[in-house]
């Protein structure tokens, strides 16, 4: 916190100094009106150029994909990649099984505060 302070405090001095505007000189007859400034005769900025762009080559040697070659083709499509996703679940056949839900309150309209614990259930069968 205080490096940001530190930070604020430094950009406010820093744009105060260069608001500061200098104070003309005292002259020894105040009834002459100041002169208007003449502003610094800026020289004109020389034209630049971009060069014109070069000719993109995107072509790739003929021999770039021969490493690439599959070693063997895939014959065998009897074995599936996925297993079986709209099948039946069958029971397993495990003695034990382990089930649980979270508890919240329906009234309150931010989902995790309204998590007020969770039931676990325990199955051993013999």
């Amino acid at each position: 916190m205080s490096r940001i302070r530190c930070f604020a405090l430094l950009l406010i001095l820093f744009t105060l100094a260069a608001c500061e505007q200098s104070s003309p000189p005292a002259s020894s007859t105040p009834a002459q009106p100041p002169a208007a400034p003449q502003a610094p005769a800026k020289a004109p900025a020389p034209a630049v150029k971009n060069p014109p762009p070069a000719p993109l080559d995107l072509s790739l040697h003929t021999h770039v994909f021969d490493p690439l070659q599959p070693l063997e083709p895939l014959l065998d499509l009897s074995t599936p990649f996925l297993p079986p996703l709209f099948e039946e679940k069958t029971e397993p056949s495990s003695p034990f099984q382990l089930h649980g839900k979270l508890i919240t309150n329906e009234r309150d309209d931010d989902y995790f505060e309204s998590i007020e614990g969770a039931q676990l259930q325990f199955e051993f069968r013999q």
